[in-house]
């Protein structure tokens, strides 16, 4: 989903700067382009880090459960 926002974005983005009259209107179109992908790249990798933050815990969870089970009945022998 995210891939195909950008992508149509960035189309969009090359239809407004097709139709520019000015050098600076086009700066302010890029500069603005460029402003808003980079907030949206942040976005993204926070929401990427905290995906693979919660694969790693639901992947380590059954491990961690035996290891403190194991734990436990040693303290209790």
């Amino acid at each position: 989903a995210a891939l195909r926002a950008n992508v149509e974005a960035s189309f969009s983005h090359l239809e407004a700067l097709v139709t520019v009259k000015s050098p600076s209107e086009f700066v302010e179109l890029q500069t603005d382009f460029l402003r808003k992908q980079v907030e949206k790249t942040v976005e993204q990798s926070k929401e990427l880090q905290a995906a693979a933050t919660k694969a790693a815990e639901d992947v380590s969870k059954p491990i961690k459960d035996v290891y403190e089970k194991a734990m436990k009945d040693l303290k209790v022998a």
